[in-house]
């Protein structure tokens, strides 16, 4: 098992990797949220530019999660 001095404390390798799985947890969490959001102002009639600015996405991604809701 590997150490590393972080910070004045020991972290084990494994506490590391716990501590990233977190970090894109979370990340995938923001992302998807960011998706439903997305999902719910293209229902309620939103603008590109509005939706581009509420939710930082691309315009690309933008135009991917309404062409899924037209297929639904």
């Amino acid at each position: 098992m590997a150490l590393k001095w972080e910070g004045g404390t020991m972290i084990t390798y494994e506490d590391e990797l716990k501590q990233e799985a977190r970090k894109e947890g979370r990340e995938e969490g923001r992302q998807e949220e960011k998706i439903e959001i997305t999902r719910n102002l293209i229902k309620l009639g939103s603008s590109l530019d509005f939706i581009k600015k509420a939710t930082g996405l691309s315009e690309k991604k933008i135009l991917e999660i309404k062409e899924g809701l037209e297929k639904e």
